[in-house]
């Protein structure tokens, strides 16, 4: 019984070290895509790794970048994004963001959402964005 409470209180105190803050997603329609966006603020001593988002509203949800080569401006998955010790990492519009396909109903501004965010170290962080008005 001690190992598991030591185990859960380790897990606990390694997730308190991630902070997600300012996190909002654009609206979007059904069948239609979004980006969701916010900050991780890795307050801890060891890098950690965001490697999958999740969501109710959608079975397909990516993490991309947006970059851009000569005239044309495109987007490429990225497998995961590493938060440095003491470091903080911006998901914004026109760089890294979630893409967030095929929505499985309408979201408008003012709405919430749910996602998870899936850590390497800190495990699974819930996350509630708000809906923009665009």
């Amino acid at each position: 019984m001690t190992a598991v409470l030591t185990f859960l209180f380790l897990f606990i105190q390694v997730s308190e070290n991630i902070v997600v803050k300012d996190q909002w997603v654009r609206p979007g329609a059904k069948g239609m895509g979004t980006a969701l966006y916010f900050t991780i603020e890795n307050n801890g001593s060891e890098a950690d790794t965001l490697y999958a988002v999740t969501s109710d509203i959608s079975d397909k949800i990516m993490i991309h970048q947006t970059y851009s080569k000569g005239d044309m401006i495109g987007m490429k998955m990225v497998k995961e994004i590493v938060i440095e010790p003491g470091k903080a990492f911006k998901f914004e519009p026109g760089g890294y963001h979630v893409m967030v396909m095929k929505l499985k109903h309408d979201i408008k501004a003012g709405d919430e959402t749910e996602f998870i965010l899936h850590f390497k170290k800190a495990g699974e962080v819930s996350v509630t964005a708000s809906v923009a008005k665009n």
